[in-house]
């Protein structure tokens, strides 16, 4: 078996999407399919979340699976150990914060949505919204994009906003290779995911003739 580099997003690929973010549990035939490609010499195997790591670890609990939390600044190695990131980017992470925050009362307020604080991120949650309100969602987002210079990434029925800019899933799989380079290269990689976040790796990984897999309909690569 050739040596790879096999990357999952979690929500919607690995589980269902539910109306109860908490609620989502991994995919029995995924856990299958995880556990099977550990059990093959020379395959790495990992889990990408926007959620925090600690979410993704309550959720994805396979030893030999190397989880990825807040897009990649947070890791769990096989083994126990953790990586994150450094001393700046915590420094800057309360600086945008600081700045970010404030402006998302007004998408707080509009009836029907929730919204998530995972550290690094915000998950903006609009399944419950009905009507107008919907294009409201939309256009509070799009100012807060316009006025605060914020990284936005569109899934199913929620927008994600990255504290730090820089921050995507695409910068996961470029730290993958970093981890595990002396032996894999960016060809060696296969994507799977079904949101835009995931978009944005998946373009990474098919310009360096890697393999990629969408998940549902939701995003073109």
């Amino acid at each position: 078996t050739e040596n790879r580099i096999w990357a999952f997003d979690f929500d919607g690929t690995l589980s269902h999407i539910v109306s109860d973010r908490n609620a989502a549990v991994l995919n029995p035939e995924c856990e299958d399919l995880l556990r099977r490609l550990t059990e093959h010499p020379g395959q790495v195997v990992a889990v990408v979340s926007s959620r925090s790591l600690e979410d993704l670890k309550s959720r994805v609990k396979i030893d030999e699976v190397v989880l990825a939390g807040g897009s990649g600044l947070e890791w769990w190695m096989p083994g126990g150990h953790w990586l994150g990131p450094n001393r700046n980017a915590q420094e800057r992470l309360t600086i945008e914060r600081k700045r970010i925050v404030p402006g998302l009362v007004k998408v707080e307020r509009i009836s029907g949505v929730e919204v998530e604080d995972k550290t690094w991120s915000v998950a903006v949650h609009y399944r419950n919204v009905t009507g107008e309100n919907r294009i409201l969602v939309s256009r509070e987002l799009e100012n807060l994009r316009t006025n605060h210079g914020i990284a936005l990434h569109y899934g199913p029925d929620v927008a994600e906003i990255q504290f730090l800019s820089e921050t995507d899933k695409k910068l996961a799989v470029r730290t993958l290779i970093k981890l595990f380079g002396s032996v894999y290269s960016s060809r060696d990689i296969v994507y799977a995911g079904d949101d835009q976040n995931d978009a944005l790796a998946m373009r990474w990984v098919l310009e360096r003739k890697g393999v990629v897999y969408i998940v549902g309909n939701r995003i073109k690569v």
